[in-house]
């Protein structure tokens, strides 16, 4: 299972079920139904699902992403962007929102605990 590595865990997003992530796209990677192992600073936090991928150019990032993904407004993000990856050219590159899931460990049945 590939790893999907965060240094900073943006707007608290990774304590939920269910958060965003912006990345450099990469089609070999960022589809339906991908798995990745989430760390935040080389420290394990969760196994999640790609349930839904969007393919956007930096310029068509929104406020709205962007708030909900980082906690900053989009000219903050990009500035984000532009320091964390400074050797792309983002009048050329696509980016993903990627919407992740965190999958669940299957639950024990009550009666296999006492059995």
């Amino acid at each position: 299972m590939e790893k999907l590595e965060f240094s900073t865990n943006w707007n608290n997003k990774l304590d939920c079920k269910c958060f965003t992530t912006i990345r450099i796209y990469n089609p070999m990677k960022h589809y339906n139904g991908n798995k990745f192992e989430i760390f935040l600073q080389k420290k394990y936090k969760a196994k999640v699902e790609v349930l839904s991928i969007g393919v956007i150019k930096i310029k068509d990032l929104t406020d709205y992403i962007c708030y909900l993904d980082t906690g900053y407004s989009k000219l903050e993000t990009m500035q984000i962007l532009y320091k964390m990856y400074p050797r792309v050219d983002f009048n050329n590159q696509h980016l993903t929102v990627l919407l992740l899931k965190k999958i669940e460990p299957p639950k024990l049945k009550q009666e296999s605990l006492f059995n």
